[in-house]
């Protein structure tokens, strides 16, 4: 079972974080984003960016939840629980967002889920898919809660899930923000 302090965790996910801000920032149609990670509302609903971009003569708001992964397997992990022991629910079955933004920090791509297309087939096939737990250790080393989630093979995903799009190279794109 991976292991992660806490502080690790918030650093790897507030640097994907980053990533995603720095893409969507190269889009001329954005307009802002909100980073609301940090507010409780938010937080609950599992949602970490509210995105608003031009769509015609319209501003349309759409919200985000981003997952950063360093592991590449070929596999999204998707949560089903945050705490076992007390059995809260997962992000990816709780998640609120319209769409899950699922970056690959060592391969550099992200994948744009459709929330509301994604969750229901996953639930309704997550006894395909093999069951994986992570947990999250205090500064003594102790195992505070363990995290359960299922490895699901991206090209099965690709496959089955309507809509999924992938964004190649995306550090690039930070790259070139950078220097405006």
């Amino acid at each position: 079972m991976k292991s992660y302090t806490f502080d690790e965790k918030d650093e790897f996910s507030k640097n994907g974080i980053k990533s995603v801000c720095s893409y969507l920032n190269t889009l001329k149609k954005t307009i802002e984003i909100k980073n609301v990670e940090d507010d409780k509302e938010y937080q609950k609903n599992g949602i970490d960016l509210v995105w608003i971009y031009r769509k015609g003569k319209n501003n349309v708001m759409i919200s985000i939840e981003v997952k950063t992964d360093k592991y590449i397997t070929g596999n999204f992990w998707l949560e089903t629980l945050s705490n076992e022991r007390i059995g809260t629910l997962g992000c990816f079955v709780k998640c609120k967002a319209r769409y899950l933004f699922y970056y690959f920090i060592n391969w550099k791509n992200m994948y744009i889920i459709p929330m509301k297309k994604a969750r229901p087939w996953f639930l309704e096939n997550i006894n395909r898919f093999k069951e994986s737990k992570t947990s999250t250790k205090d500064i003594n080393n102790n195992h505070q809660h363990i995290t359960v989630g299922r490895l699901v093979p991206i090209n099965i995903m690709m496959k089955e899930v309507e809509g999924i799009k992938l964004v190649k190279e995306v550090t690039k794109l930070d790259k070139f923000t950078s220097q405006k």
